[in-house]
């Protein structure tokens, strides 16, 4: 009978700490997201669209809006397939209605995948101004709430530092960045340095917007762009013929599998920035030069912290990204 009773007992504190970690991970509130993605060249923009989703299926994050910062015809309508498809069509659209990256750097699926899923936006002239579409979110937002995640050009953040005061906000841009903003994860550059100028990466296609959103940006800047030992997208060929995602990674893959996964990287330490699979440099100074090459530096320090994978955990982070990328949509 006593050890019965200590069983009972037993029993019961085990589910009353199960029905506590229960009820805190119900009352976890989500992490607000707004996402900036280019779109249009590499394919890691489609697999890092369906991480974003299923994170937010699973309450982890609140997405805000999808914004493009590129100026090709058929990013905009391209981002919103893919919310229609995970069941999002309303999320708000944004594109650069000035300065930004040459609209002839093209892409091999964009058009096709807005074209095979056509939705109000036949091409980005259809979508509002990315800036004012910033402010409007941020303005609305808690204090302190969002975090920002760029995986494309930073033609947006740089406009939307010097955007003024307007019906959304008494704030000048920088201020409402200060006061509305959490953190900015971004997804570009080369890491110790990438000295020698090109079109490869996220800085250089618009080298004035990098310049300028880096070096005037009034809260730390993590970095991130270490994923060419994560390869991604083998498993798509699982998921449903009308799925976006797998037609995006087959036009642009053709006969290859995988792909590596900078920008699904990139979301994921925004949502995750504690978790172990990560090295983390701090602090450091990302020093931009004036054409958009970059070269990581000890000195000066700057509130820039550099995020990249444990080599060892190369292929267990993969098979995590995986299984986001072809989840089923809600």
């Amino acid at each position: 009978m006593k050890y019965k009773i200590l069983f009972l007992l037993g029993l019961f504190v085990i589910l009353g700490i199960t029905s506590q970690l229960q009820s805190q991970e119900q009352t976890t509130e989500p992490i607000p997201i707004l996402f900036d993605t280019d779109m249009d060249t590499d394919c890691d923009d489609l697999g890092a669209m369906a991480v974003l989703h299923t994170l937010a299926n699973e309450g982890r994050i609140e997405i805000l809006a999808t914004v493009v910062s590129s100026k090709y015809a058929w990013s905009a309508p391209c981002v919103e397939a893919i919310n229609r498809y995970y069941g999002r069509p309303e999320l708000p659209i944004g594109v650069p209605k000035g300065k930004g990256a040459s609209v002839d750097r093209g892409s091999t699926y964009a058009k096709a995948i807005a074209e095979r899923f056509p939705g109000k936006l036949k091409t980005n002239d259809d979508a509002p101004d990315a800036v004012p579409l910033y402010r409007k979110i941020l303005a609305a937002a808690r204090d302190h709430s969002v975090v920002i995640v760029t995986v494309g050009y930073l033609t947006n953040l740089s406009g939307l530092l010097d955007s003024p005061p307007d019906e959304y906000s008494p704030l000048a841009g920088k201020d409402l960045i200060r006061q509305k903003v959490k953190s900015w994860f971004c997804m570009g550059g080369g890491y110790p340095s990438q000295l020698k100028y090109g079109d490869w990466g996220n800085f250089m296609p618009d080298p004035p917007a990098t310049f300028h959103a880096i070096n005037n940006w009034p809260l730390p800047i993590c970095f991130s762009v270490e994923g060419e030992k994560v390869l991604t997208g083998a498993t798509l060929d699982q998921t449903p013929d009308d799925n976006p995602i797998r037609m995006g990674y087959k036009l642009y893959l053709k006969e290859k599998k995988t792909r590596p996964s900078w920008d699904q990287l990139t979301l994921l330490a925004a949502v995750f920035p504690d978790d172990p699979r990560w090295v983390i440099t701090r602090p450091g100074c990302n020093h931009i030069f004036d054409d958009g090459t970059n070269q990581w530096q000890a000195e000066p320090k700057r509130d820039h912290i550099l995020y990249r994978v444990n080599e060892q955990k190369n292929e267990e982070v993969a098979r995590w990204i995986d299984g986001y990328m072809t989840a089923k949509p809600r």
